[in-house]
């Protein structure tokens, strides 16, 4: 799917720039130009970029986070 028509930015794109260390929109413009043109993309490319990070956030349900407090134990 585009998220970015102007300047023929996909779905796989945006994922790839995220993956890659893309935080923002701001990122996803200096890396694939998405927002520099018409701005419709913005919103799209927001919730691909909400639906990430919250992807990356989720840890598996064997894994158990270990605290600041833990670690400098």
């Amino acid at each position: 799917m585009y998220i970015c028509v102007c300047n023929a930015v996909t779905e796989h794109h945006v994922h790839t720039a995220i993956e890659a260390g893309a935080t923002s929109v701001k990122a996803l413009n200096r890396e694939l130009g998405v927002g520099g043109e018409c701005g419709a993309c913005i919103d799209c490319a927001k919730s691909c970029l909400k639906k990430a990070t919250k992807n990356m956030q989720t840890l598996p349900d064997n894994v158990i986070p270990i605290t600041a407090n833990q670690a400098a134990a």
